[in-house]
C-alpha cells in the first residue's frame, strides 16, 4: 500500500554548511573519468576509494584512492587485453579482510562483466566472470557484506529471463545465483540489496511490477521472495534505481529517479512490511533538485543526505538532506556554468570517520571529468566498520581517526583487549560478556561512538 505524506514539503533553508571541491579528475593515463553512480568507501589506511568509469592507461576505467585533503592516485587501471574487466561502476565495498570487493560493467571472459577483489595497495584478482544466462550479466553496483559473511548482489541483465539475477557469493570466491528476475516481481535491478535487522535482503527493482514502475522486493539468503511491492507510478514515485538504508526505527528510506508530483523524483519510507509513504516530491519550488541520485546516506546526526542530477540554483545538480519525517532541506547548489553542463552527482556521498562527508560528481572540474567534493557539516569524528556484528572471541577491524594512543575499546559497556595498527585502524576482540550496542573507542582527542551498534551472534 501507498501512504501519501508531505508531498511538498516546504524547503528548508541550510543551515551552516561547507561545500569544497578538493579534487578534479583530468581523464588521462594519471587519473580516471566519470566516476558513475560512485559512493566513496573509506580504507583501513583512512583514504577513501572509488571508480571511474572511464580514463586510466586505457580508457576502459580505474580504482583510485583519494585522501581527505584530496591527494588521488590510480590504484588500478583496467585493461582492454587479457580478459580484464571494464567500466566499472557504483564503486567497492569494504571485506572484514581490510581488502575491496567490486564489479565492473563489461569486459571478462564473456564480456558481461566481472566481480573482483583488490587489495589497498591495487592487487586485483578476479573472483567470478558473469555468464549472461547462467548467472547474470553486467552489474551495476558492488555486491553487499552480509551478516553470515557472505557476498550478495545483483545483476541487470542475464539469468535464464534475460531480466537479472540476485547473486551469493562466498568470502573465498565461490558465486551462486540464489534468484532471477521477471516481470511480475520486477526486473533490470540496479541496486545491490540492503540486508534489514531481520535477515531478508530488501531490494529496489528497476523496472517492471505491476504497474511497470518498479518494485521492491524481501528476500531470503537462500533466495526466496517474502513479500513484493509494486510503485504506482505518479505521485508514488517510478524507477528506484539506489539501495534502502534502514534507520534506527526500522524503517527504509531511498529515492526513486522518476515519478512523484512533478515527475522529478522522490524520497520514500518503506517499512519491514513494504508499505511505502513519499516523504518528499521533487521540483516542488524554484532552485530545488531534480532527479535524485542512487539512494542516501544515513550520517550520524540520524539524517539522511543525498545529490540531485540536476535542478538547484544553476540546474547542475544539488546536495540535501532529509529527517526521517520528511523535514527536507536543499544544502547546496553545484554550478558547473563553464562546461555548459552539468555535474551530476549521481550517488550519495560517504561519511569519513572525521565526520566529514565526501561525495563525488560525474561531471565539472577543468576537464569535465569529475570532481571529488566535501561537504563539513560539523558532525563529530565516530569509529566504523565494516561488518556491524561478529561472535564473542572474533577479532574485529575498528576503523577510525586519531587512534594512536587509544586507550580503552568497549563493546556496550564492556573492556576488550586490543592493538591499535595505525591512526586509522585497530582492531579488537569481541569480550566475553559484551552484549548487543554500541563500540566505544577512547583515545586523547575524544571518546569515539561507534556509528551503529554492534550486533553479538550467538
Amino acid at each position: 500500500m501507498l501512504a501519501t505524506a508531505a508531498l511538498l514539503c516546504a524547503i528548508i533553508p541550510a543551515s551552516a554548511q561547507t561545500v569544497t571541491n578538493i579534487y578534479n579528475f583530468a581523464g588521462n593515463g594519471v587519473s580516471g573519468s566519470t566516476p558513475w553512480y560512485v559512493t566513496l568507501v573509506q580504507g583501513t589506511n583512512g583514504n577513501l576509494y572509488g571508480t571511474t568509469y572511464d580514463g586510466g592507461v586505457s580508457s576502459v576505467g580505474t580504482v583510485f584512492s583519494v585522501s581527505t585533503t584530496g591527494s588521488e592516485k590510480i590504484v588500478y587501471s583496467f585493461k582492454t587485453t587479457g580478459n580484464d574487466g571494464n567500466n566499472p561502476t557504483g564503486g567497492l565495498t569494504l571485506g572484514t579482510d581490510g581488502n575491496f570487493y567490486g564489479i565492473t560493467q563489461q569486459g571478462g571472459t564473456k564480456a558481461n562483466g566481472t566481480l573482483f577483489k583488490m587489495t589497498p595497495t591495487g592487487t586485483l584478482t578476479i573472483l567470478h566472470n558473469f555468464n549472461s544466462f547462467v548467472d547474470g550479466a553486467f552489474p551495476w553496483g558492488p555486491p553487499i557484506l552480509a551478516s553470515d559473511g557472505n557476498f550478495y548482489g545483483t545483476t541487470s541483465g542475464g539469468g535464464i529471463n534475460g531480466r537479472g539475477v540476485v547473486y551469493k557469493m562466498t568470502s573465498s570466491g565461490t558465486l551462486t545465483k540464489i534468484y532471477q528476475f521477471d516481470v511480475t516481481h520486477g526486473y533490470s535491478p540496479i541496486a545491490p540489496p540492503t540486508q534489514g535487522t531481520d535477515g531478508f535482503l530488501y531490494i529496489p527493482v528497476a523496472q517492471g511490477g505491476a504497474y511497470y514502475c518498479g518494485t521492491i522486493i524481501q528476500l531470503s539468503t537462500s533466495g526466496v521472495i517474502n513479500n513484493t511491492y509494486s510503485f504506482p507510478c505518479g505521485p508514488g514515485g517510478s524507477f528506484p534505481i539506489g539501495p534502502l538504508v534502514q534507520a534506527s526505527d526500522g524503517n527504509f528510506y531511498s529515492t526513486t529517479q522518476d515519478g512523484g508530483t512533478n515527475g522529478e523524483g522522490v524520497i520514500y519510507q518503506v517499512t519491514p512490511g513494504l508499505a511505502v509513504t513519499v516523504l518528499h516530491s521533487f521540483g516542488a519550488n524554484f532552485g530545488d533538485g531534480t532527479f535524485p541520485g542512487a539512494g542516501l546516506l544515513l550520517a550520524t546526526d540520524g539524517n539522511y543526505y543525498g545529490s540531485t542530477s540536476d535542478g538547484g540554483a544553476y540546474g547542475d545538480g544539488t546536495l540535501f538532506n532529509t529527517s526521517t519525517s520528511g523535514t527536507y532541506t536543499s544544502l547546496y547548489s553545484f554550478n558547473n556554468t563553464a562546461n555548459l553542463s552539468q555535474m551530476s552527482p549521481l550517488a550519495p556521498p560517504v561519511q569519513a570517520t572525521n565526520g566529514i562527508l565526501y561525495g563525488v560528481t560525474e561531471f565539472g572540474g577543468p576537464s569535465n571529468d569529475g570532481t571529488v567534493y566535501s561537504l563539513d557539516m560539523g558532525l563529530s569524528p565516530f569509529v566504523n566498520m565494516a561488518l556491524f556484528t561478529a561472535k564473542v572471541g572474533n577479532t574485529v577491524t575498528i576503523l577510525g581517526t586519531h587512534l594512536t594512543g587509544t586507550s580503552r575499546v568497549e563493546f556496550n559497556g564492556v573492556a576488550a583487549n586490543f592493538k591499535v595498527i595505525s591512526d586509522s585502524h585497530l582492531i579488537a576482540t569481541v569480550p566475553t560478556g559484551a552484549t548487543t550496542g554500541p563500540i566505544q573507542v577512547i583515545t586523547p582527542r575524544a571518546i569515539l561512538q561507534s556509528r551503529k551498534n554492534f550486533v553479538v551472534k550467538h
